[in-house]
């Protein structure tokens, strides 16, 4: 017994004579370390002016920046417009620095002054950065930049002072007071704590930007030493004193320490039922990897029993041998302290040669003396969980392969933060989104609404190109509330609808001037009449004029004759030009009926050469169209035209072309039927398309251009077997019963 406790003895004394010791190092370290803080604190006073520096250069950057963005919105909107003012607002507001915005036209007077702003300067004449300036007290400066058009001059007022109180954090404004010089090193702004005293030397350094020779002082306050600081030595020595008394008193304890070590013996002994009661399995091993002790969940993990464990170091029987070098570098780093807190994924072997994944968790075994003597290890079998993983990682690249094959770009935004949840890769590549980008805020592509969903087209004006937008509110894995928004490229699709329209009013053209080649007959039988008729009147006042007593009232009435016959010419001249001239669509105010008795007298001649009857049946209700009048008679003229044609087969008994003109709510709605033979199904199917045609000559173009012309006016048109034999064609096209109507 002697033996055992003797080392007890000498060592209960031992902790006061290392305290004691450790005081008088301290006490020493104390006095080395006080000149190298001084040291610290100019360099930290440098390093944080630098940090200051740049944060005021950056901040002056993008207020540059910032307002060469807002001039380049200005061209061609007006200043005075919502938008533009809410771009100032904004500004203003996120800017306080910024307590002016007028603009210019190039004269001393503003045009337009900001209502947010406190101080407007006069423009100088010149763009960039203006003269320093001291306005009340308050150190500005004014930045000029000017429109792309070269129309306009913004003139930005920035105070200096509300400048360095906004860029300086008070975390620095703690530690020393901060002031911005003139050059003529004049103190313009300064932020500084009241409470603290400066010292006398300043630290100063020069700003690059704004170009207006300011300089940055700083002036580190002085901290009073505190009277603890003074006494911590002695306070050490006396806290050295009363550890070593301390000691002593521990020799009273010593009895009290064995009846604990038995209470301890117990309670270890439940521990360890505890712990064999487990499913983890717990290791524990010495500094250097030697396994003390291993429970019986680990036991059975590996197949091994814990007298075979017990004392082996690594490699360890259980590690698959292609799993050596991941095993070993797992060991190699829980000994070397290096603790994933997410713990090491392994793989082991089982005795009988199976291998199981596991999650290995590894802490600092600590003794009863709080000694660190080794590592405790947890180990979790993890196969199950990995498998289900795998399959989880397989599906999820699945789908991220298949959304980025999307041609379309896809886009999860939150409802209301409006966050960037997740996009695939076309929505990144058309947006110009990079990898790197992080958490960011996406604008929606139109209005949002909830019902009915948003189905919409959206022009994007930097890449000047069209996206058909789909969005949906859904909800988040999460369960908030976030907006999926499709957005599909469809400007090859909008080029061609336009080339197809080119086209469209190109094979108009032609269809027009191939109806006056048909119309040529009549054309000449209509302006025979009036001519012939002016002939007449002619020879008649030649006759009156040659009498002995001319009958003057008589000569005047021929006259008057004359005048309105050749008007009448003049009117169908005028008429076919109009018809023939190629032009951009032109809409304006114009009467159905009008419309109709231009057509059927263009038609006059040839309605009677076919002996065919034509009825009207008109109601009187028919308001206004807002239509391009020439396109409509076109339509009338062909579809006339060709209801005459197909009653060429038809006795001349039958041959009867009925004209209805009906309000459809709003809607126009024009029935032109005829007793033809009628269209078989077949035909019905292919009647409008290009160059598909039921006569012997013709183009087969007409029905084409009739329903695009149509459809352009937001009407459609139809074709339907007339009851009785024959058939009709039907179409309808809005009214505009607004006075103020405007083309769509």
């Amino acid at each position: 017994m002697r033996l055992v406790h003797a080392p007890a003895r000498w060592l209960q004394p031992l902790p006061g004579l290392i305290a004691a010791l450790f005081a008088l190092l301290f006490a020493g370290f104390l006095l080395v370390t006080r000149g190298e803080t001084e040291q610290l604190r100019t360099a930290q006073l440098e390093q944080d002016m630098l940090w200051q520096k740049q944060a005021i250069e950056q901040q002056a950057e993008a207020n540059r920046e910032a307002l060469l963005a807002l001039a380049a919105t200005l061209p061609g909107q007006d200043y005075t417009a919502p938008p533009f003012q809410a771009r100032v607002l904004t500004l203003i507001q996120t800017n306080p620095e910024i307590v002016g915005l007028a603009i210019h036209n190039g004269g001393a007077r503003a045009r337009w002054t900001a209502p947010q702003a406190r101080h407007t300067q006069p423009f100088s004449g010149s763009t960039g950065w203006g003269a320093l300036q001291v306005v009340d007290g308050q150190p500005l400066v004014t930045y000029t930049t000017v429109t792309p058009d070269h129309g306009n001059y913004i003139v930005a007022t920035i105070a200096l002072d509300v400048l360095l109180q906004h860029q300086v954090p008070w975390w620095l404004g703690q530690r020393y007071q901060v002031s911005l010089l003139g050059p003529d090193h004049a103190v313009l702004a300064s932020k500084y704590q009241r409470q603290f005293d400066p010292a006398d030397k300043a630290y100063t350094i020069r700003l690059d930007r704004p170009p207006l020779g300011l300089t940055l002082a700083a002036r580190a306050y002085n901290t009073p030493r505190t009277l603890l600081a003074d006494l911590l030595p002695w306070l050490l020595f006396i806290l050295a004193g009363a550890m070593l008394a301390s000691t002593w008193a521990l020799r009273r304890h010593i009895r009290k320490r064995e009846h604990t070590e038995a209470q301890l013996r117990s309670e270890t002994a439940l521990r360890l039922a505890m712990e064999n009661s487990l499913v983890t399995g717990l290791r524990a091993t010495d500094l250097e990897g030697r396994i003390l002790h291993v429970n019986r969940g680990y036991c059975e993990m590996t197949g091994y029993s814990a007298d075979e464990l017990t004392g082996l170091l690594p490699p360890f029987p259980y590690w698959p041998p292609e799993e050596i070098e991941r095993c070993m570098a797992a060991s190699d780093a829980i000994l070397a302290g290096q603790l994933d807190p997410n713990g090491f994924s392994v793989r082991f072997m089982h005795r009988d040669g199976e291998r199981f994944d596991v999650r290995l968790y590894a802490s600092r075994l600590i003794d009863g003396d709080g000694k660190h003597i080794g590592w405790m290890n947890a180990m979790y079998d993890i196969t199950e969980l990995r498998r289900e993983r795998k399959a989880l990682q397989a599906s999820h690249e699945r789908f991220v392969t298949v959304l980025n094959g999307l041609d379309a770009a896809v886009a999860v935004s939150d409802t209301d933060t409006g966050e960037l949840l997740m996009s695939n890769l076309q929505f990144d590549r058309a947006f110009g989104l990079p990898d790197w980008r992080g958490r960011c805020c996406i604008v929606p592509f139109v209005k949002r609404r909830n019902e009915p969903p948003v189905d919409a087209e959206w022009y994007d004006i930097f890449s000047k190109r069209w996206y058909q937008i789909k969005s949906r509110q859904s909800v988040w894995v999460d369960g908030s509330a976030v907006w999926l928004e499709i957005a599909t490229d469809i400007t090859a699709l909008k080029t061609a609808a336009e080339r197809e329209r080119r086209q469209n009013e190109t094979l108009q053209q032609t269809a027009r001037l191939i109806s006056m080649g048909e119309m040529a007959s009549s054309l000449a039988h209509e302006l025979n009449q009036p001519l012939g008729a002016i002939a007449s009147y002619a020879s008649g006042c030649r006759n009156i004029l040659g009498s002995p007593d001319p009958n003057l009232k008589q000569l005047a009435q021929a006259l008057d004759k004359m005048a309105e016959q050749a008007k009448r010419a003049g009117q169908i001249i005028r008429g076919i030009r109009e018809f023939v001239q190629r032009r951009a669509p032109s809409r304006k105010r114009c009467e159905i009926g009008t419309l109709l008795d231009t057509v059927l007298g263009l038609l006059g001649h040839e309605i009677v050469r076919r002996d065919a009857d034509v009825s009207l049946q008109q109601s009187t209700d028919l308001p206004s169209l807002y239509a391009d009048p020439v396109m409509l008679e076109q339509v009338i003229f062909n579809l006339i035209k060709n209801a005459l044609e197909a009653m060429d087969a038809t006795p001349p008994a039958r041959r009867a072309l009925a004209i209805s003109l009906t309000r459809d709510g709003d809607y126009l709605r024009v029935t032109i039927a005829d007793r033809g033979p009628g269209l078989s199904p077949e035909q019905l199917e292919q009647l409008f398309k290009p160059f598909f045609t039921t006569k012997d000559t013709g183009m087969g173009m007409g029905l084409n251009i009739c329903r695009s012309i149509i459809e352009h006016h937001q009407g459609r048109m139809w074709v339907e077997a007339n009851p009785g034999g024959g058939s009709r064609f039907i179409f309808t096209v809005p009214f505009s019963e607004e006075p103020d109507a405007i083309e769509p």
